[in-house]
């Protein structure tokens, strides 16, 4: 194993773990913990995400919508998505950069909606 690689490995695992986007998420969440309407909303969204998967069925999926919808309604939910969707983001560019390094850039035309690496 290369030693550099694991030394920039190591450092980057430093500056997520300093990241503004972590410090958020985890805020949010201690939060998130200490609101019991906050949880009781997150664990009915939790059930109802289970039953969605094992059942599929149209009634299930919009309960579950509805629920989500409650949870991101109320302000200590929209603040941990807020903030889960931020570092989230942040991590999906880090692994979006080291797959093009591994990989190489990507070859497509114009159009793409929503691609970090097109320059059009």
């Amino acid at each position: 194993m290369s030693a550099e690689v694991i030394k920039k490995a190591s450092e980057l695992a430093q500056a997520i773990a300093e990241s503004e986007e972590l410090a958020n998420f985890r805020a949010a969440e201690a939060k998130l913990r200490l609101d019991p309407e906050a949880m009781q909303l997150l664990n009915e969204v939790q059930r109802l995400q289970q039953m969605a998967q094992m059942s599929q069925t149209p009634e299930a999926m919009q309960q579950l919508e509805e629920a989500f919808n409650k949870f991101a309604e109320n302000p200590i939910g929209k603040e941990y998505l807020e903030a889960n969707q931020k570092f989230s983001q942040m991590l999906e560019t880090v692994n979006a950069l080291l797959q093009e390094a591994i990989e190489g850039p990507k070859q497509h035309g114009h159009g793409c909606s929503g691609c970090s690496g097109c320059s059009f």
